[in-house]
């Protein structure tokens, strides 16, 4: 199947499992600099917060039949021995767009489907990684 592919290098900006937008490089770089001071102003709120401030943390559990996960529970919880949150703070950084290699112009939404089938196809054949 023929494709046609965009030549510009393209970044997703998703809202959440939603679609979002494929942005240029050069929306890319000013919505960068926004991501920044944004990040710098949620650690300045939060370590001006601790003490209202909680670490947390996920774990899950499954009920596994027949090798099939049939029902999957997750729950956050806070360990009371540990109130240290300043490692957390620091890691925090604003989600930023993801750079997509390639992004392909169709002309329906069926297309798309079909070139991502055609590519399963050919990692199943062996013809590409």
């Amino acid at each position: 199947m023929p494709t046609k592919t965009i030549n510009e290098r393209l970044y997703n900006f998703s809202a959440g499992a939603y679609s979002g937008v494929l942005m240029t490089e050069k929306v890319f770089k000013k919505l960068a600099k926004i991501n920044a001071k944004y990040s710098d102003e949620v650690r300045k709120v939060l370590s001006e917060n601790k003490s209202q401030l909680y670490k947390s943390d996920w774990t899950l559990a499954n009920h596994i039949v027949d090798g099939e996960i049939k029902k999957q529970i997750s729950i956050y919880y806070v360990d009371e021995t540990c109130r240290d949150v300043d490692s957390r703070i620091d890691l925090f950084k604003a989600p930023e767009p993801s750079y997509i290699p390639v992004v392909y112009e169709v002309s329906s939404r069926a297309e798309a489907t079909a070139i991502a089938e055609d590519l399963i196809l050919d990692f199943i054949e062996g013809n590409c990684e």
